[in-house]
């Protein structure tokens, strides 16, 4: 059995890895797609939830 602590460890690492990945793929992006996946409503609440910095 995983102890509390090396679980919270872990999903914040995972958290950490998802964020970074989010940010690289949305600055990948030119501006009209940036605002296009900005809009929808699933993306928008995934990009809130880790914490990605993007414009609406």
């Amino acid at each position: 059995m995983i102890s509390k602590e090396k679980l919270t460890e872990n999903v914040g690492k995972v958290k950490g890895e998802t964020k970074a990945a989010l940010q690289t793929m949305y600055d990948a992006l030119n501006q009209g797609q940036q605002k296009k996946i900005a809009q929808v409503p699933e993306v928008k609440a995934l990009f809130d939830r880790y914490g990605v910095a993007y414009r609406e």
